[in-house]
């Protein structure tokens, strides 16, 4: 798996997605940025690496190749999840007065914690999934398995 490639898909949408999205909100006026938005680089990184195992490999990854990816996936994912957040609390008007309780900054460590569980299990599942439609689709045009 390359690492390097997942990390580079993982921060352009981090990135990417919340600014495209808030551009679209200023031009049409119409919010679509949601949690999704979290959980999004994720899933397309995961599901590209798949393919690329597949393509590479022409086969399903084992169980002793996904878990190291999963692990490490999800330490990258969720460390830019959780750097992004930090951006966005420090530099964004109305945070600190959300922070200066503990009850509010449980909460935030909280949902930070419930994402980086959904970012493994999206992991695991899109790298499969991934994989999968990847040897379908070689399947279909020909290339032997």
């Amino acid at each position: 798996m390359n690492y390097i490639r997942y990390t580079g898909i993982v921060f352009a949408l981090t990135v990417g997605l919340p600014i495209a999205l808030g551009l679209l909100m200023q031009v049409t006026g119409v919010n679509l940025s949601s949690s999704a938005t979290s959980i999004i680089p994720a899933m397309s990184a995961a599901g590209n690496e798949g393919q690329k195992f597949a393509k590479n490999r022409l086969r399903m990854p084992t169980r002793a190749e996904t878990a190291p990816f999963v692990v490490l996936a999800t330490l990258i994912a969720g460390g830019f999840q959780v750097l992004f957040t930090a951006i966005v609390i420090t530099n964004v008007s109305g945070y600190e007065q959300l922070l200066q309780k503990s009850s509010s900054a449980g909460l935030v460590v909280g949902m930070l914690v419930f994402v980086v569980i959904v970012i493994a299990i999206c992991n695991l599942v899109f790298l499969r999934m991934g994989c999968k439609n990847q040897l379908k689709a070689l399947e279909k045009i020909g290339k032997p398995k």
